[in-house]
């Protein structure tokens, strides 16, 4: 990808032109009409120039949704009552803190939410709505600052986003059927000639997203044996930056869901059998 602060060759448009200028317009564009709405070409129009200009910042439309997903998660680092939540005592009052947090920016983009439930994340382990490689890490730390041992980290990180994926995609449905958008929905998505760069969406289809990986992406994860190579398939997951990761890969990359949702399904009901026994 290639950043500069021009517009592309023979562009009439603004100056200043910009991988970040060219995203926030994209959620603007997505909070606005919904998720079939935002094509390099509408995004262009607001930008007020070309779309091939954009392609001088961003590769193509599945990159441009990547740094939409980015943009939303990383709203964490402007959340104060986040940010201020203890990390290294009161693990309770972090994890609470936390899933607020996440609620919130699910809140404010509802349309655009489906992106970041849906998109397939760089590697399979990645389980969203906290898809932050950043946030991750640190959520992990956190645990085992507080001694949790690494079962229990991997239990915690894996059901407290289960349960924010499942009661926030339910939110957040209700909230854009209350206000639907026309490009709320999917999109019809076909490939270019070499079959590598997914092309120009077409038409929305309702209630469902059609998320897609590069031909790169998806050969490396399906070669991906080892729990090192399946934490990190397209290698972007650096053990410098990321070493609670590393250090967790083996359960990071386990099938557990099973196992996890019948806990998860037992605490729920020992939830409501203390609220009827009230």
């Amino acid at each position: 990808m290639v950043d500069t602060p021009d517009t592309a060759r023979g562009e009439a448009g603004p100056r200043g032109l910009s991988a970040e200028r060219i995203v926030t317009e994209t959620l603007a564009l997505i909070d606005e009409q919904g998720i079939a709405a935002a094509t390099m070409r509408t995004v262009g129009e607001r930008l007020g120039v070309r779309a091939m200009a954009l392609y001088r910042h961003i590769d193509n439309r599945e990159e441009l949704f990547d740094a939409v997903v980015e943009r939303i998660v990383n709203e964490l680092e402007d959340d104060d009552r986040v940010l201020e939540a203890p990390q290294d005592g009161d693990w309770r009052k972090y994890l609470e803190a936390l899933a607020w947090g996440v609620r919130r920016y699910a809140r404010a983009h509802p349309h655009a939410f489906p992106l970041v439930s849906t998109r397939p994340p760089s590697a399979p382990w990645i389980n969203p709505p906290l898809r932050s490689l950043r946030w991750i890490e640190k959520m992990l730390v956190g645990l085992d600052s507080v001694g949790f041992d690494e079962e229990q980290v991997l239990f915690t990180y894996r059901t407290f986003n289960s349960f924010l994926l499942g009661y926030l995609l339910l939110e957040t449905s209700a909230m854009a059927l209350q206000d639907p958008k026309p490009g709320d929905g999917s999109f019809q998505s076909g490939t270019s000639p070499d079959d590598a760069t997914p092309a120009e969406a077409t038409d929305p289809v309702p209630g469902a997203i059609s998320p897609t990986r590069t031909r790169e992406q998806s050969e490396a994860v399906d070669a991906a044996d080892t729990s090192a190579q399946q934490v990190d398939p397209v290698g972007d997951v650096d053990s410098a930056d990321f070493p609670m990761i590393h250090r967790l890969r083996d359960g990071l990359t386990e099938d557990h869901y099973e196992r996890e949702f019948a806990a998860g399904l037992q605490i729920l009901l020992d939830r409501v059998a203390a609220v009827v026994a009230d």
